[in-house]
């Protein structure tokens, strides 16, 4: 069943939803005993993607078979998938390069419909009932009911929305590549259908024409990089016929004949809009043409553009002076910072939904002046959502929108508080180490690993991060809405004192900096009512541009380096390996803080 492409969506109760993935489409035969994997023109990708073949053996039933329909992809994100690693594994023949990709950077295949179960067609039943029988098959194999890009199990339900600004939201969020509308009533039909719709939110850019190649119909698109031309790819589709019989004609009467390559060559003058997939070594994908911006001058089509529309921001945010320096030293421009929020946004926005939110400005880079905002400015756009507490009016980086505004705004720092604004009970506590200095960041490793031992001996589930300067924090998640102030500080205070009486010589609680005699400063006094943290995946606005980074706890040793975590490395983890985070569940933690409580109270009277 092929889905028809539309220019917008139908909204009504016998639609559902899904995200729509760029990868191959296929299916996947299991007979009880094997599976098989293949194309929809009838290929085996058995060989290619083993990790799919090894899921089919270890999670599917020996006493059942099926066919299932779905999109083979590499994960980029839950909501977006990676095209160019697709396409490179598809052409693998090397069977060791093959097992090395698999585990490196393993394929998933996401299901979204049921075409046979133990024999029998589902083709004449109803969407409805193919979505039942997928449901109940994949929770029986035990398989993830959402896209998971990092679950053991390469075989995943690709979940549907019957609500669809919801699923909008996912789909700016995540960089989607679009959506595809069902209705919930249709059969299924081996052709192109109006009951399937497929609507794409591509990246729109501006470019001009240079060429145009009369034995293809091809026309080749600019932007201007350091005032010379380079070429982003060619482009055929997208224009009307009178369109493209008017361009034709343009460029036969206005440019000049190239022999040699047998094509019309036209000075930058004619900009347009296309819309694109993606890019990558400066060529669009899937490049359509549009419109003509007769408004436009070449000038306006440049490289640094372009990479500000591979970042699909909301038409609502604006983007200036996207070229600025931010770190000079390092050769880190605003669009660099931007390009990291927007990719970041899906792993730290569930770390700033409704808290208080303090950030730290640059508005001229790091080597200008910089302030504390805690004030929504009266500028700020309607999307911006906040909060009044005591004499400010905070901001609540709950949106991509806000915190694509507050970047542009060069909030290089986000710092927030320790419990959300509807509640007055603590989320998590957080145990700051702090060593005299980066020289010295080993201290804060060693202080770390005897707090996790400790941690553990009191059954305490708990979550570390790089702080983004020169220490690491420890964060203990706590169930919603349980602890106070005043349980959570005896918790902190006692097991401070407790770190510092096993380990004299590493751990000091002194506040008074000169007062330490080098030893790893453990700030308790940080965690309290009114007091704030760097969240994480924040920037830290020091010389160094780096970011303050949830770690996994096998990664912590004496040779780990904080100079690595910078935005391109941190990108490049949660990709790979996702958010150390997002196992965090406070609930783990009740029984054993609850026992501590008890026992630590005991010991105070």
């Amino acid at each position: 069943m092929r889905p028809s492409r539309t220019a917008s969506l139908p909204k009504d109760k016998n639609w559902v939803y899904e995200l729509k993935y760029d990868g191959y489409r296929a299916s996947l035969n299991w007979d009880g005993q094997q599976a098989h994997l293949t194309s929809k023109n009838g290929r085996s990708l058995n060989k290619q993607f083993p990790e799919i073949i090894e899921t089919a053996d270890r999670f599917f039933p020996t006493d059942e078979s099926f066919v299932w329909d779905g999109e083979l992809i590499v994960f980029d994100n839950s909501g977006k998938a990676d095209f160019y690693s697709l396409q490179g594994r598809h052409h693998l023949r090397s069977d060791r390069k093959i097992e090395n990709l698999s585990s490196t950077r393993p394929a998933a295949f996401v299901v979204f419909d049921c075409l046979m179960a133990n024999g029998q067609s589902l083709a004449e039943i109803t969407l409805d009932e193919r979505k039942k029988t997928l449901n109940t098959i994949i929770k029986r194999c035990n398989l993830p009911s959402s896209p998971t890009p990092h679950a053991v199990a390469r075989v995943q339900l690709l979940s549907y929305e019957d609500n669809l600004d919801v699923l909008l939201q996912k789909n700016q969020l995540f960089r989607s590549e679009g959506i595809v509308a069902k209705r919930f009533d249709s059969v299924y039909k081996k052709e192109r259908t109006q009951e399937w719709l497929k609507y794409k939110t591509p990246c729109l850019a501006k470019c001009f024409i240079t060429t145009y190649d009369p034995a293809n119909d091809y026309f080749d698109l600019g932007v201007f990089e350091d005032n010379k031309v380079i070429s982003i790819g060619k482009c055929a589709h997208g224009l009307s016929d009178q369109e493209k019989t008017a361009l034709i004609k343009t460029m036969k009467n206005n440019g000049t004949w190239d022999t040699s390559h047998m094509l019309y060559r036209l000075e930058p003058s004619i900009v347009v809009e296309v819309s694109y997939t993606s890019r990558k070594d400066n060529e669009l994908r899937e490049p359509r043409f549009t419109k003509f911006l007769l408004q436009n001058t070449p000038s306006h089509c440049t490289i640094e553009k372009l990479r500000v529309a591979d970042l699909r921001i909301p038409k609502s945010v604006d983007v200036t002076n996207p070229e600025k320096f931010l770190w000079p030293n390092h050769s880190v421009h605003k669009y660099d910072y931007l390009h990291y929020v927007r990719i970041i946004a899906p792993f730290v926005l569930p770390f700033l939904q409704d808290r208080a939110l303090t950030v730290i400005r640059y508005p001229h880079g790091i080597l200008g002046e910089s302030f504390f905002q805690k004030d929504c400015p009266d500028y700020a756009p309607d999307f911006v959502d906040t909060e009044q507490m005591d004499d400010n009016n905070f901001i609540l980086c709950n949106s991509l929108e806000t915190i694509l505004w507050l970047s542009n705004q060069l909030a290089l720092e986000w710092h927030v508080p320790f419990q959300r604004m509807d509640t007055s009970h603590v989320n998590e506590i957080v145990f700051d180490l702090d060593p005299p200095d980066t020289e010295h960041f080993y201290m804060a490793i060693e202080g770390c690993l005897f707090l996790k031992e400790l941690l553990t001996d009191f059954d305490l589930e708990s979550f570390v991060k790089f702080s983004g300067n020169k220490g690491v924090q420890v964060y203990i998640p706590l169930p919603e809405h349980t602890y106070s102030w005043e349980e959570t500080s005896l918790i902190t205070k006692t097991i401070g004192r407790l770190l510092t009486e096993k380990h004299p010589d590493l751990f000091t609680l002194e506040r008074r900096r000169n007062k330490r005699n080098n030893k790893l400063y453990l700030d308790i006094p940080q965690h309290a009512q009114g007091k704030t943290i760097i969240a994480p995946y924040s920037l830290r606005g020091k010389e160094e541009p780096l970011v303050a980074c949830p770690l996994f706890w096998e990664e912590l040793s004496s040779s780990l380096d904080r100079k690595r975590f910078t935005m391109e490395h941190v990108i490049e983890r949660v990709t790979l390996h996702g958010c150390p985070f997002q196992w965090m569940n406070g609930k783990q933690n009740q029984d054993a803080i609850d026992h501590l409580l008890t026992t630590f109270k005991k010991s105070t009277t």
